[in-house]
């Protein structure tokens, strides 16, 4: 298995942060291809998530740890700290890159998690079953080798 498909509901939440629970996401360096949130700051509305385009682990883990946001759409990759970024397109370019992680998020509640580590997969794939996500499903190489990545 190398990814999963995942269904949340449409609302105010704090998926990224019950995604991402337990995993050291310290180790990478987060790229934000795409973004479009909607989430209040000290009851201002806000649409700008992150605030930079590449994200330190620590930055990445600060912004997922807000309370409740918006999700609308996301394209986020996770590196390695220092290893070479590359434009990731296919899942071919994916499994071709130092690439570890993709998220994908659209219209809300449809998710796309690919990842190389199966053990971080697993742990992704309870984080979500524990916290009640509509639909989790592991997909294979032969699921998703046709699918786009952006």
């Amino acid at each position: 298995m190398i990814a999963l498909d995942i269904n949340v509901k449409n609302e105010n939440n704090n998926y990224l942060g019950k995604i991402f629970s337990g995993i050291d996401v310290l180790q990478y360096e987060w790229e934000i291809i795409h973004e479009d949130f909607l989430y209040y700051d000290n009851g201002e509305r806000k649409e700008k998530f992150f605030e930079i385009d590449i994200l330190s682990g620590e930055e990445f883990l600060k912004c997922i740890s807000r309370d409740k946001y918006y999700m609308i759409f996301l394209d986020i990759k996770a590196y390695p700290i220092n290893s070479k970024r590359v434009e990731i397109n296919t899942f071919k370019d994916f499994l071709e890159s130092n690439c570890e992680f993709v998220f994908l998020c659209t219209d809300s509640g449809f998710i796309e998690f690919y990842c190389k580590d199966r053990d971080i997969l697993d742990k992704v794939y309870n984080n979500c079953i524990c916290n009640g996500f509509e639909k989790v499903q592991y997909k294979s190489i032969a699921d998703v080798s046709g699918r786009n990545l952006v």
